[in-house]
């Protein structure tokens, strides 16, 4: 952070952010429903990328290619009311919820992994700021878009949160991959 390069990728980040943030409150939105907005760009991508790449790699192989089942719309007055309140609504299990969850918690277990190594086993402190803050930065901005995927894991009690199956495999697996490359190192 500090080079002199910094200043203009910050300077794009801040102004599109701003700009997007602005654009969205003039056609009538709310700072939550900008936010939320974040959050479903990010998870589109995330998700229709790695799809596709394991579709890719699975038709390279023979298989045959994965199907989507469409999953119906009800308008319950319970999911009516979380989304007047712009909480998000996850439902049934798929391999989708289970991929953004397990990405989601891998995110958290690095980010606070990294800060207890740098608390607990250094004693220089948080001397990490120095070479990799923007690493610890983009992991922290990640921690906070996937709060509703972390509350919709282990805090909510409502129809709209994740299925227990789906956090059940996403721990399971973000914990065996934080394993694999703790094993690594």
């Amino acid at each position: 952070m500090s080079s002199p390069w910094f200043i203009p990728f910050a300077y794009v980040i801040l102004g599109d952010s701003s700009y997007c943030l602005m654009e969205f409150l003039w056609s009538g939105g709310t700072i939550k429903g900008w936010w939320n907005e974040l959050r479903i760009w990010l998870y589109k991508r995330t998700s229709s990328y790695v799809f596709a790449f394991v579709d890719t790699i699975l038709k390279c192989f023979g298989f045959q290619e994965s199907s989507f089942v469409v999953s119906a719309k009800v308008a319950e007055e319970e999911v009516s009311q979380r989304y007047e309140k712009e909480i998000m609504e996850f439902g049934n299990p798929s391999p989708m919820l289970t991929l953004l969850a397990t990405l989601a918690l891998l995110n958290l277990f690095c980010l606070l992994g990294m800060f207890f190594k740098q608390v607990f086993i250094n004693e220089e402190g948080l001397r990490i700021f120095d070479a990799m803050g923007l690493q610890v930065l983009l992991s922290g901005v990640l921690v906070l878009i996937n709060l509703p995927v972390y509350q919709g894991l282990f805090l909510r009690k409502d129809e709209g949160r994740l299925p227990n199956s789906v956090a059940a495999k996403s721990t399971g697996l973000a914990l065996a991959a934080c394993a694999f490359f703790i094993s690594l190192s």
